[in-house]
């Protein structure tokens, strides 16, 4: 009898363990994303039908998470004051995370470096293990893929 209950004693520690790892790696796998900046947020992998889910797709991306909120608060001279960046999707080429914002007829991107550091280098900032941005606008069917680099990376490709 003594074999028979060290089996089943074994049984039910590996049966523990098993459930303890599987909810470890379940709870890890669902939370939030943060992409190393400390600001995280989770994911809204309810994707809805969009032209700019469409054209992401047809030009290789992983669309991986719909609309995002992120939330931000500042302090100033104790005061504390709130706002949030808003990302339109999240998309994945190549291993690689990219910010996806689309046109917006309100504010139209500007096409010059103030415009772009203006509109874009808060996202950047925030995430700098993010390939960069995609720019996406359906109506005239135009997705722009935004990097921040420097003088010297531009030096290395041209040699």
């Amino acid at each position: 009898m003594g074999a028979y209950s060290d089996g089943i004693l074994m049984v039910v520690i590996a049966g523990i363990g098993a459930y303890l790892l599987y909810r470890g790696f379940h709870s890890w796998v669902r939370k939030p994303f943060s992409l190393r900046s400390g600001i995280g947020f989770e994911m809204n992998e309810e994707i809805l039908e969009h032209p700019a889910v469409d054209m992401l797709e047809q030009a290789g991306y992983e669309v991986i998470s719909d609309k995002l909120k992120v939330p931000l608060t500042f302090r100033v001279d104790g005061e504390i004051l709130h706002s949030r960046l808003f990302i339109d999707y999240i998309a994945v080429k190549n291993g690689e995370f990219y910010l996806v914002r689309t046109a917006r007829e309100r504010l139209p991107m500007e096409w010059t470096g103030s415009g772009l550091r203006r509109d874009l280098l808060p996202f950047l900032l925030l995430y700098p293990e993010c390939a960069g941005v995609v720019y996406v606008d359906p109506d005239q069917g135009e997705l722009k893929e935004i990097s921040l680099t420097t003088e010297e990376d531009e030096e290395d490709e041209s040699a």
